[in-house]
């Protein structure tokens, strides 16, 4: 199985957010057919929270997934609903051919079987390589979730890469 997660820390997301962002931009243009999310952050002047959205990697389209901040009582504003809405969108990508999904986040929401995990099912059952990203204090979860059967990465893009090149690499054909 083809499955790898970026483990970071505290302090590290809107990193990785930009190390998957830019690999995913990096493999479109070299003609990887990809499926899945990337997320970019939004700076608000008015609040210490970013607005989250989200990069359909199979159309490029741009999908808002927090609540607005007039609607938000402190803190980060994931809107659950959106993301939900958003997961089911994402997942239509896989109704093509797919080498590569990237999830932006194993998060609260995944942990609890909601989010992108259904995505991340079914990329598995499919056989496509599957990368994704998740703060270290969900680790345990991940763990139980994935069952042994994924590979972890440090938050280094050279390390990222070389692990997509590596599942993306095509099969060599036996000689008879």
């Amino acid at each position: 199985m083809k499955v790898a997660a970026v483990i970071y820390g505290m302090g590290e997301a809107d990193r990785v957010d930009a190390i998957l962002s830019a690999l995913a931009a990096q493999l479109r243009r070299e003609g990887v057919q990809l499926a899945g999310a990337v997320q970019h952050n939004r700076t608000q002047s008015c609040s210490p929270c970013s607005d989250m959205i989200i990069e359909d990697l199979a159309t490029g389209q741009l999908l808002e997934i927090s609540t607005p901040v007039e609607q938000s009582r402190g803190g980060c504003r994931l809107d659950a609903t959106a993301l939900e809405d958003v997961a089911g969108i994402v997942a239509n990508g896989l109704e093509r051919p797919v080498e590569l999904v990237m999830i932006n986040r194993f998060g609260k929401q995944e942990m609890i079987g909601n989010g992108f995990r259904s995505l991340i099912e079914s990329a598995v059952a499919r056989d496509i390589p599957v990368l994704t990203a998740l703060n270290g204090v969900h680790r345990a979860a991940w763990d139980t979730f994935a069952a042994g059967i994924a590979d972890t990465l440090p938050p280094d893009a050279t390390a990222i890469e070389h692990w997509c090149r590596e599942v993306l690499a095509p099969i060599p054909v036996a000689s008879t």
